[in-house]
Order: C-alpha cells, then structure tokens, then sequence
C-alpha cells in the first residue's frame, strides 16, 4: 500500500514537473514571436524581452497555483493581477517623446502589456486562449499598418534606420529626402559601426502622394547608402 501510495506520487510529480515545462517552453515561444516582429523593426525591446516578460508572467502563475496546491494558501488570480498592473512600469519605459513629431514607444509597450497577459493565460493552463492571442496581437501588428497609415495620413511621420558610408552623406539624405517631398524631423546620429559604416534614425513626414514604402525605395538608391528600414 505504502508504495503504490509513493508511485501515485511520483507520477503526478512527474505530471506537474510536464506541465510546468510545457507552459514555460510555450510562453517562451508565444513572446518570442511577438518580440521577432519587433525586433525586425529595430526597437528596443526585441525577442529577448518578449520571451522574458511571458516567461515570467506564465511562472507567476505556476507558482500561485502551487502555493495552493501545496499548502492550501494563496490566490493565483491576486499575484497574476500585480503582474498586469506592474508590467506598466516596464511599458512606459519604451514610450518616448521625440521632439515635436510624434510619441513613439505605444506599440511596444502595448506588445509587453499583451505578452503579460498571454503568459498568464498560458500558466494558468489556458493553452487556446494564449495561443489565440498571440496570433491575433502579432496579426495586429504586422498587419493592420497599413489600415491606420491610410486613416491617419495626414499625420503620416515615419522613422528610417539607414546605415551610410561617411558622416557628411547624412546631409545628402536630408536634401534628397526633401527634394522628395519628404519633410525632414529629428535625426538621431549614431556612432558607426565597425568604424567605417554610420548610421542614423531619421524622422520623415511623407505628403500625401508618397507611400512610406516608395520613400524607403528612393533613399535606398542615394550613393553612400547601405541600407533602409522603416521603424514601426
């Protein structure tokens, strides 16, 4: 009897050690696909954050429930609430007012909001509607762009990372950027890389017979210049 009753036990240790691992490994994934896109936009929080914020928020969970099931104390729901309420911390750290344009920063923070949420719905064993969401945030972001620039237009301001061969071609983009149409705003000179190619973020406010996309395209043919992408 004794050690049927020391099998039963390790089997569901065995169980929870499962599911611990699952809920973890599959927050990590969720926040990692949300943290890609933004990194591809050259923001500052990336994959790494992303991952880090579900992954924590999916542990918060995972130990709330354990402290119930293990001494029959404590509120999963208390300890997933100071989680949505305190990732704001880590949120408005990513939202920054640049000059006069424009606030920039909302989407991420958005992002690391929405990623908390998901991994507590993902430590708390809601698998469908953590992975729901993660489909429907990165779809919003990805995807629902180019439907607000087209509402928005008017104030269209977009942010260029270019990387160019010498300081003085920085000055030629903003010339051509305005023999473009393009109204040139902040720009944000970086220390180069490598110690040969520059790089700079520069803000562009495009009138409204250009695209963001045809502004990219005709700054990436300017000589001198590397690359351009567009920072959401």
């Amino acid at each position: 009897m004794g050690q049927w009753f020391l099998n039963l036990v390790s089997e569901a240790e065995q169980m929870h050690l499962f599911s611990s691992i699952l809920r973890l490994s599959l927050s990590i994934l969720c926040g990692g696909i949300l943290g890609i896109e933004r990194g591809k936009a050259n923001r500052s929080a990336g994959m790494r954050t992303y991952s880090l914020v579900c992954m924590s928020a999916a542990l918060v969970m995972l130990t709330g429930e354990y402290m119930y099931e293990a001494f029959g104390t404590g509120d999963p729901a208390r300890l997933g609430a100071q989680v949505v309420s305190g990732i704001g911390f880590l949120g408005a750290g990513s939202i920054i007012i640049e000059g006069n344009t424009k606030i920039r920063g909302l989407t991420t923070a958005a992002g690391l909001w929405s990623a908390a949420c998901i991994g507590l719905a993902i430590g708390i064993g809601f698998y469908v509607g953590g992975i729901l969401a993660t489909g429907a945030v990165y779809i919003v972001v990805t995807k629902f762009r180019g439907i607000s620039d087209h509402f928005t237009h008017n104030d269209m301001w977009m942010r260029v990372y270019i990387e160019f061969h010498e300081v003085a071609n920085i000055q030629e983009i903003r010339s051509a950027a305005q023999a473009f149409g393009l109204k040139v705003g902040n720009v944000i000179l970086n220390e180069p890389k490598d110690g040969s190619v520059y790089n700079a973020v520069i803000s562009l406010r495009l009138p409204e017979d250009r695209s963001s996309a045809q502004a990219v395209y005709y700054l990436e043919k300017m000589p001198g210049v590397y690359t351009v992408k567009q920072i959401y």
